[in-house]
């Protein structure tokens, strides 16, 4: 079953939600305008774990760009249908939970998550290539 929208209205515009949606529209929008070189885009804005394990490609990188790559992939998108996705659930149920948290906590916490499902990704799949 596919969420059309909740039944739980929002007290205040959820202006830190609203925001995050716009940011990936946009990066989306940034990562199509670059064509054929997308794939150079994504790689160096992606959370590849082989560029932080593996000294060949690693010293292509400098720390600030490492940690930048850390919050830029959250924003990222394999295509059209996951930009969809992704965002219609967070415009249904984000809202809710910013009215909840409040948004500095929201923000906190949507980071917080972003973070912690980059570094298991990190962990266990250490070796790879692939975003």
């Amino acid at each position: 079953m596919i969420p059309i929208r909740d039944t739980i209205p929002s007290r205040n515009y959820p202006v830190v939600n609203t925001a995050i949606i716009g940011i990936n529209i946009v990066v989306f929008l940034v990562q199509l305008s670059h064509g054929a070189d997308g794939g150079q885009f994504v790689y160096s804005n992606g959370l590849v774990p082989a560029r932080y394990t593996d000294p060949r490609l690693s010293h292509y990188f400098t720390i600030g760009h490492q940690v930048f790559s850390l919050f830029s992939y959250m924003f990222l998108h394999g295509g059209f249908l996951h930009l969809l996705g992704n965002m219609w659930s967070l415009w249904i149920f984000g809202d809710n939970v910013e009215d909840r948290l409040g948004p500095f906590r929201y923000i906190g916490f949507y980071l917080a998550c972003g973070l912690a499902s980059g570094m298991s990704h990190l962990i266990l799949n250490s070796a790879s290539n692939i975003w």
